[in-house]
């Protein structure tokens, strides 16, 4: 069982290295939201999207992640995308990251259909943001899918418009409810630990928008719950496990939370010190068998 938990945690960190580089993908499977970070697109018209109004996608500031983000100036922009695939009486996850300014709130609007633009089966779930202080604020919920669903209806729109404000739109997501991290909170004990948010946020914004990400996160899922019970019968597993997955951590802070150009400079610096690590274990085979050949 140490092994799994070995080997799980060295996956994690190469997955994280991995993914560091890649942008918010064109997701198209059941159940997903396509185009979920806007980089897909011809000039302004972000691909999968329904455009009403002004809508468009932009690649100026404020940009969340990647290099595009969605732009709404006026009451009638909207953003619509219907996802297909979608199981009834199955929980979702949905999210999105949010900008507003000038007391305008953005908007984020989900309902579950029989068949597209068929049958209404729920009411509207709604995520707003407002006046977000210059910053994206990530809001999410998590939603039941009744029985005939085969649909979800996301829109994105804005409220309360002002002259000269603005809503941004980034990162949206929808995927069903899997879990939490299983072996990052039995680690540290709890999963609002901070390092367990990060690690969520990084799972959410790079791991689920890709499908190397999305095949990792179907692995630990499979394999984490006996790994984080082992943890859990013996505590004094807590602080090496800790220990192990500090890089991890440290990596997904620094994608979360970097420009493009300062996640360069970092992954050079894994890179580096990963060398340097393979080098040093070298040399001191190197030298244990020179001692033993003497």
């Amino acid at each position: 069982m140490s092994k799994h938990i070995g080997v799980v945690l060295a996956a994690l960190l190469i997955v994280i290295v991995s993914l560091v580089f890649l942008p918010f993908g064109h997701v198209s499977a059941g159940g997903w939201v396509a185009n979920q970070g806007f980089e897909a697109g011809e000039e302004g018209f972000p691909r999968e999207w329904a455009v009403t109004g002004n809508a468009r996608r932009v690649d100026t500031p404020p940009i969340y992640s990647g290099n595009w983000s969605a732009q709404l100036t006026g009451p009638g922009d909207t953003l619509t995308q219907w996802v297909g695939g979608v199981v009834g009486l199955t929980r979702y996850d949905v999210w999105g990251w949010i900008y507003a300014s000038r007391n305008v709130t953005g908007v984020i609007r989900v309902d579950f259909w029989q068949e597209q633009g068929g049958r209404q089966l729920s009411p509207t779930t709604t995520l707003s943001a407002t006046d977000t202080a210059g910053a994206y604020v990530q809001q999410g919920t998590t939603v039941s899918a009744p029985a005939e669903t085969t649909h979800v209806r996301i829109r994105l729109m804005g409220t309360d418009w002002g002259t000269g404000g603005e809503v941004r739109f980034d990162g949206i997501g929808f995927y069903p409810v899997r879990r939490d991290c299983f072996i990052a909170s039995a680690a540290y004990g709890t999963p609002m630990a901070e390092e367990v948010q990060v690690l969520r946020e990084f799972r959410d914004g790079f791991l689920l928008t890709n499908r190397p990400g999305q095949a990792f996160v179907e692995f630990y899922y499979t394999i984490s719950p006996s790994i984080s019970g082992l943890i859990d019968e013996y505590p004094g597993l807590r602080p090496i496990v800790r220990a192990a997955l500090t890089p991890a951590v440290a990596i997904s802070a620094v994608v979360v939370n970097t420009t493009p150009s300062e996640k360069a400079a970092a992954a050079g610096l894994v890179a580096l010190a990963s060398v340097a690590v393979v080098v040093w274990t070298a040399r001191r085979r190197y030298k244990r068998t020179q001692r033993v050949c003497n």
